[in-house]
């Protein structure tokens, strides 16, 4: 499987603000720093998309910045990759609305797929943020 540079960037942001020490709010500002330049508005998306999933939130004002909405040992990363990434159809067949497959019914490879698609999230759920976060670093 290949992920979405979002979602990828997305995983680096809760490692982020999951590494920090104090738990303060990060400015949007760091965060692309650290993630080497990364476009303040596609960072901004990605930061609301973390928000819908209520891993993230964000607090305005001086001191205010993106934060982790929950402790890094209650967020599953099958559980947030998957959900990220529900828009992305794994192959053709899988889109809402394909044509379906010219194969079918001898057709095998659309269970074969999800099948190894349900034991990649499910294998991820099985690590939290907290497990992913075994260093600090300084945004």
């Amino acid at each position: 499987m290949r992920l979405l540079a979002s979602t990828d960037f997305a995983l680096r942001i809760l490692m982020l603000l999951a590494m920090r020490p104090s738990g303060a709010p990060v400015s949007v500002e760091a965060l692309a720093r650290e993630l080497g330049g990364l476009s303040r508005h596609h960072l901004h998306k990605i930061v609301q998309d973390l928000n819908d999933l209520g891993v993230t939130r964000t607090m305005r004002g001086m001191s205010g910045g993106v934060l982790l909405a929950r402790a890094p040992a209650e967020i599953r990363l099958g559980q947030v990759i998957m959900r990220l990434e529900q828009e992305q159809a794994l192959v053709e067949c899988f889109r809402p609305g394909s044509a379906g497959c010219t194969l079918l019914p001898a057709c095998r490879l659309k269970a074969a797929l999800s099948a190894a698609q349900k034991h990649f999230y499910g294998h991820l759920d099985g690590y939290t943020l907290a497990d992913m976060a075994a260093g600090q670093v300084s945004v």
